[in-house]
């Protein structure tokens, strides 16, 4: 009796382990078959053929959820869209959990133009992933898409209180914003004093009209600066100054500048131009050449830059380089700024070597300080009021060498005030 008691023992314990055997070369099959899938998916453009595989791998598995997602994806690249969508759909209605399932659905939507149908996937996504600013992105982009520019400007703001450090959502309000004409205009005064006896204050007033439009912006400035000197002796003169920035693609755009003046206070014209190109993740990079001609010399200046975006702060270096006579001369200027609203509501703080042609204040005496040291730095705060008001103050200081192993103190407050029309 024991001798049958132990061969059933046996026997039993045989069919459990095949039985295990066979569950785990299921598996194993499963498996090894998905990953194949996913391998032929970045190599292979035979959709027919992953198509087939797809679909064994939902006859082994049919609760296995990526083959039909997979199955998704290639009958939506055979441009079967009807089939697509049902295995997108199939996936979201047994678990919620694949985000990738939405994301394909309103793409496809998009891609379709259906886009009402894939503004209600959008919001249902939303609710149930919540922490993916992916579909944030997708709502905004949905209501541009329906020219909705109300709705996008909302749904860019609802982004923004939820994920206030992302780069995407920010550039892109304030993109329509631009859109929206936001024409401005205001002062800017800036007064200098200087720690060398008999020597200043200056005073620099700028009185401009910005005019922004679909296609980038249009400046027009005009200058006043009024300098003392030794024994009461005045310099004064005024600027006209034109500036503009135009988008040349998505990613890209230029700027230019030119001023003119007949006064020696100020330079007898400058000339410039850069060009701006985006980059993914925040990054910015500039290249662009500056021409000063002075009433004693010519200055050519080739200036480079980087520019980088995380989260509220804005990184900024250029390097610039002065020729004047086969002599050059590096500047370098950093600054950063912490956004906090809007583009007009941040701190800034800058610091900087040299002297360089895109500095206001001081370039009536570039052709003076070329070949000279200068060590600045500024701290600054912005403010939007009422929605109306553009309001900033700054303070600068500046170590200047202004001959060979002589040094003195330059201290500059700016006060910006600006009107938007």
């Amino acid at each position: 009796m024991r001798y049958y008691y132990c061969y059933f023992r046996f026997i039993y314990t045989m069919i459990l382990f095949l039985g295990t055997m066979s569950v785990c070369a299921q598996k194993l099959n499963t498996d090894s078959l998905l990953v194949v899938i996913i391998s032929d998916m970045k190599t292979s453009n035979n959709y027919q053929k992953k198509i087939e595989k797809c679909l064994l791998g939902k006859k082994i598995a049919p609760d296995y959820l990526d083959f039909q997602l997979l199955l998704g994806r290639n009958y939506e690249f055979t441009k079967q869209t009807d089939s697509a969508r049902y295995y997108y759909q199939k996936v979201m209605d047994k678990n919620p959990k694949y985000e990738d399932a939405f994301l394909y659905s309103i793409n496809l939507d998009i891609q379709e133009k259906k886009y009402n149908q894939a503004l209600e996937t959008t919001e249902k996504t939303i609710i149930l992933h919540s922490k993916s600013i992916l579909f944030y992105q997708k709502k905004s982009e949905i209501y541009g898409l329906l020219q909705d520019r109300e709705q996008q400007i909302k749904s860019l703001k609802e982004t923004l209180e939820i994920f206030p450090y992302d780069p995407q959502a920010r550039s892109a309000l304030e993109q329509l914003h631009q859109e929206n004409k936001n024409n401005r205009m205001g002062i800017n005064y800036n007064y200098t004093t200087i720690s060398r006896q008999e020597i200043g204050p200056w005073h620099l007033i700028n009185l401009e009209y910005v005019n922004d439009q679909k296609w980038g912006s249009i400046i027009g400035r005009i200058s006043y600066a009024e300098r003392h000197a030794i024994n009461n002796f005045v310099i004064k003169g005024m600027q006209y100054e034109l500036e503009s920035y135009y988008k040349t693609s998505k990613r890209s755009y230029t700027y230019w500048d030119a001023t003119y003046s007949n006064d020696l206070v100020f330079p007898k014209y400058k000339l410039g131009g850069s060009f701006y190109l985006n980059f993914k993740k925040g990054w910015e990079t500039d290249l662009g050449l500056r021409f000063i001609k002075t009433q004693n010399l010519d200055v050519l200046t080739m200036v480079t830059g980087v520019t980088k975006t995380i989260g509220p702060y804005w990184l900024s270096f250029k390097a610039y380089l002065n020729n004047n006579k086969k002599r050059y001369n590096p500047v370098f200027a950093l600054n950063n700024r912490y956004y906090f609203d809007s583009k007009y509501d941040y701190a800034t703080l800058n610091l900087g070597f040299g002297t360089s042609p895109d500095e206001r204040t001081t370039i009536a005496q570039l052709q003076n300080r070329l070949n000279l040291n200068s060590y600045r730095m500024g701290i600054g705060y912005y403010r939007l009021l009422f929605e109306k008001f553009i309001t900033g103050i700054q303070f600068n200081y500046n170590y200047q060498e202004y001959i060979p192993n002589e040094y003195q103190n330059e201290y500059e407050l700016s006060l910006l005030l600006h009107y938007k029309l």
